[in-house]
């Protein structure tokens, strides 16, 4: 397993980014070098950057043998949307960079092949990114989601929420990010499939819960609840269930 860092000028961004991407190694026990990867875009929590998940989890280990290339960008707080204030941070995370991936790595044309995934905020950002985009993304990772971005907003204090969704929440309720209206008008034959997880001691459980009632029939959905808190304790364990999770489904 290869760990790259790339620095370039996005253009959805109108600025330089920087992302760390995981890159497997042919003939490293099983990867052949002729296999096109899978990818994994594997999304930061509020006030982190690309380097959570690698020092907080254990991302590496767990796909240093399997051919999946994983991608984990920076976004700052920007809840992975294009924000009211100017930086289209969505156009970036599912046009720009899935584009980017797709020249410079030995990676799967086909959305099967592709997950969206993260935890809290990027949760959400995973939740909204993938459910827009089904045509790149056909499955989606979503750790502790921030499911009701409205409702969130009393939890994460350092986020500057009017300056990315305005100050108009009835507006976003009946907008394309909000992920429960997205998720109810989005055609069924385009609906990803959802890996859905949350602690009983999470302050985002039961919007979690709401979301998968609502949503449990109409997708195809895994959904995992029980003991845990909003960290990376009870993250790392659900980690080690998405990936065989998407390899599955992507070999249907």
């Amino acid at each position: 397993m290869a760990w790259i860092t790339m620095n370039f000028r996005s253009n959805s961004l109108r600025m330089a980014v920087e992302c760390e991407v995981l890159v497997p190694q042919p003939g490293y026990k099983s990867l052949t070098q002729d296999r096109d990867y899978k990818v994994m875009l594997l999304l930061h929590g509020a006030n982190n950057d690309r380097t959570e998940w690698l020092l907080k989890s254990q991302i590496y280990d767990l796909v240093k043998e399997e051919p999946i290339i994983v991608c984990m960008p920076s976004a700052k707080n920007s809840c992975y949307i294009n924000t009211k204030n100017g930086y289209n941070y969505m156009d970036y995370i599912c046009k720009e960079l899935p584009e980017l991936l797709r020249t410079h790595f030995h990676v799967s044309t086909d959305p099967k092949d592709w997950m969206i995934a993260g935890e809290s905020m990027g949760g959400y950002g995973a939740l909204v990114c993938g459910l827009n985009y089904p045509e790149v993304f056909r499955h989606i990772g979503a750790f502790s989601p921030a499911v009701d971005i409205t409702a969130a907003v009393t939890h994460v204090p350092t986020i500057r929420f009017e300056e990315l969704f305005g100050d108009d929440w009835e507006a976003v309720r009946q907008s394309n990010l909000h992920v429960p209206k997205v998720a109810r008008e989005l055609a069924k034959e385009a609906r990803p499939r959802i890996f859905l997880c949350c602690g009983e001691q999470d302050f985002f459980y039961e919007m979690n819960q709401a979301f998968y009632m609502e949503f449990q029939n109409e997708y195809d959905m895994v959904a995992t609840f029980g003991q845990g808190k909003h960290d990376f304790l009870y993250w790392n364990e659900r980690l080690k269930e998405l990936i065989p999770w998407f390899k599955e489904g992507g070999n249907r």
